[in-house]
């Protein structure tokens, strides 16, 4: 009789067990449903047109006294903005800094330091040209090589290229990254016989505006200037449910 009754209960454990065990699947079932999910990325590209120039220029005269430096740079800068007004410029679009100074003198070779009396002076005028006229400020800027010519030394920057309409472009391109991250997911869950489910997250990367058909990238977002014509990518992650 004891051992019938100990059998018993081994077998009462032993269903216990089971019962136990089944209901933990059951539950790791439903959990793994619960929680599976597909992260998809999508994204979408814009060309675009840069529709304002900015334009940095200088000249520097240097020479034994600060008076002949700035006799011989009052004589470029009148040269130089009669060139402005001869190319179209407007005087809205042109800015012309104040003159800085820095004197000259003899340094060590070692440590680059200034050594001995003061040998002459150098003065600068900086200038900048800043429009929306994009075609026009091209071309005289390209017009300014001439200046050269004429024994003017202009120290001249490329063009900085941008584009101003970018906040107005931003929620279209997100609009179609998303869009081509879901059917990217579609493509996916299709492949593997599961369903999708509700959108869990999105991730918006930075916008990266670059020369055309480049390959560059930065965490922190890339903005060429080179360039008139740029791409603009927008790169969203999405996060979707798995049924």
């Amino acid at each position: 009789m004891p051992e019938r009754l100990a059998s018993a209960i081994a077998l009462a454990i032993v269903g216990v067990c089971l019962l136990v065990g089944s209901l933990a699947i059951a539950d790791g079932i439903r959990d793994r449903g619960r929680t599976d999910v597909l992260t998809v990325t999508g994204s979408a590209k814009r060309r675009i047109q840069s529709d304002y120039v900015i334009w940095n220029a200088s000249l520097t005269s240097r020479q034994p006294t600060a008076q002949a430096a700035s006799k011989e740079l009052a004589r470029w800068t009148a040269r130089f903005q009669a060139f402005l007004t001869e190319e179209g410029a407007q005087p809205d679009e042109i800015t012309v800094q104040p003159i800085s100074t820095a004197t000259q003198a003899e340094t060590d070779l070692e440590t680059g330091e200034p050594i001995g009396p003061v040998i002459g002076f150098a003065l600068t005028r900086t200038f900048q040209l800043r429009s929306d006229r994009v075609d026009e400020i091209a071309k005289l800027v390209e017009a300014s090589a001439r200046l050269l010519n004429e024994n003017v030394p202009i120290t001249a920057e490329p063009p900085q290229y941008v584009y101003t309409k970018l906040p107005s472009l931003r929620p279209e391109l997100l609009e179609d990254a998303t869009k081509d991250a879901l059917a990217r997911a579609e493509v996916l869950a299709r492949a593997t016989d599961a369903n999708l489910g509700s959108v869990r997250s999105v991730n918006v990367g930075v916008f990266q505006v670059t020369s055309p058909n480049s390959t560059e990238v930065s965490d922190y977002g890339v903005y060429d200037i080179s360039t008139r014509a740029k791409d603009v990518t927008a790169v969203v992650n999405v996060t979707l449910a798995l049924e």
